[in-house]
């Protein structure tokens, strides 16, 4: 399987065209397409998005208003086939070769379609890069390019590329001690104030600050959509937090 792909990136429906050629790593999730896709377009990740791969869609589940008032009832949408971060961008073409479309913002039904121009045969990409591209992408909340530059496109990736959290540095690899002992307590109480859904999984409450959210998520500690009420623990964000909770236990 080739390594790496470019893909062609077109806002539709929009005038003058918006478009963008990206190299991505064929072993790319689907979340951080997502992610290279807010940054080229000089969007702020503010809304929910899904991918629509063939007759099915990838993305952050959604959730019904019962889920939000506590009820285990879950939404059954035919469509959903799973988080974007279980399946890779080589996967998502195989299932869906001529075109896939990335929707974001559900109101502005802002939909990006992207096409494989080539397979690249390489062993040393690791990161997305921008080829090419034209135009700013629409207007947002926020500050957005006034005019794309494929220079400041790549400069906001390599920003976006700075060293994450992991579990076992969940504030970040920067953050002060007290940082992390406030991230690790904050994941405990997401476990404490948990509740099982019908997937297996766990979901609590989002009444933390959304910055040690961004940070647990970074992490692969917690899952967690702007749109949503709650957020669920991982598998090793429930790991983490049992072993912490056992040592506060044991004081």
């Amino acid at each position: 399987m080739p390594a790496a792909f470019d893909l062609h990136l077109e806002l539709v429906n929009v005038t003058p065209q918006v478009w963008r050629i990206l190299r991505v790593p064929g072993d790319l999730h689907l979340d951080d397409l997502h992610l290279a896709i807010q940054t080229v377009m000089g969007w702020d990740d503010f809304h929910p998005h899904l991918f629509e791969i063939g007759d099915r869609e990838y993305g952050p589940r959604a959730e019904s208003e019962s889920d939000e008032k506590g009820d285990d009832e879950m939404v059954a949408i035919d469509a959903w086939a799973g988080e974007d971060s279980a399946i890779t961008v080589a996967q998502a073409l195989t299932q869906s070769p001529d075109a896939i479309t990335f929707i974001y913002d559900f109101e502005e039904d802002w939909r990006v379609r992207f096409t494989r121009l080539a397979a690249v045969e390489t062993s040393t990409l690791e990161d997305v890069s921008c080829v090419a591209g034209e135009e700013a992408g629409p207007q947002q909340e926020t500050a957005r390019f006034e005019v794309f530059s494929v220079d400041e496109a790549n400069q906001r990736l390599a920003r976006a590329r700075q060293p994450r959290a992991t579990p076992d540095a969940p504030a970040g690899p920067r953050a002060t001690p007290d940082q992390q002992l406030l991230a690790r307590l904050t994941l405990t109480v997401l476990l404490l104030g948990s509740r099982p859904t019908r997937h297996g999984t766990r979901e609590a409450a989002k009444q933390v600050r959304s910055e040690i959210l961004d940070s647990l998520q970074e992490a692969g500690l917690v899952e967690h959509d702007p749109a949503r009420k709650t957020v669920k623990l991982t598998d090793t964000g429930v790991a983490h937090a049992q072993r912490l909770l056992q040592k506060l236990r044991a004081l």
